[in-house]
């Protein structure tokens, strides 16, 4: 069974790396962090196919790539928001926000994030492709393989849930 297991494993990785390779690069901008997400994303697929029966191998497997290559992509913005954080620490402290604003900057964050956290998955996957990278509903619907009409029925779910919340919050904080 265990034999079973690599062999087809191994199947998989050879039939479907380098196409998950040209995928990743697409989303991340640099071929050498694609490969090793691929190489983790296989990592994470043979230990999660030890576990359960995985019906279908090539949707999970991009699934885990992406959301790899997401988690880089976020990781890659706050550090790249860190350095910039520190590279204004070299400007005079009247063009540097004060620790209050600091304060307030990441108190908003963190509402946001705990508000986005709130969305089912995939809504909120359609939500920081389009507000956060930018991309069009039309390049969304693509790179998730939905159509378009979906793409716009999420983001309507997305922007409602966030009003709600940003009104909920603002009578909170008004009391």
């Amino acid at each position: 069974m265990k034999k079973d297991l690599n062999l087809n494993v191994e199947a998989i990785y050879l039939t479907h790396q380098s196409e998950l390779r040209f995928h990743l690069t697409r989303i991340v901008d640099c071929p050498d962090i694609a490969a090793d997400l691929v190489q983790e994303s296989f990592i994470i697929f043979f230990r999660e196919a030890k576990r359960q029966t995985i019906d279908h191998p090539r949707g999970f497997l991009f699934r885990i790539a992406k959301n790899l290559a997401y988690d880089h992509i976020k990781h890659r913005k706050i550090t790249e928001n860190y350095q910039q954080t520190k590279d204004q620490a070299l400007l005079p402290s009247s063009e540097f926000p004060s620790a209050e604003k600091l304060a307030s900057i990441d108190e908003r964050l963190a509402a946001i994030t705990r508000i986005l956290d709130d969305l089912p998955l995939r809504t909120r996957e359609i939500f920081i492709l389009n507000r956060v990278y930018g991309m069009t509903y039309v390049e969304t619907a693509k790179e998730l393989n939905i159509s378009d009409s979906a793409v716009e029925k999420h983001m309507a779910k997305a922007l409602l849930h966030c009003r709600k919340q940003f009104k909920i919050q603002q009578l909170d904080s008004d009391h």
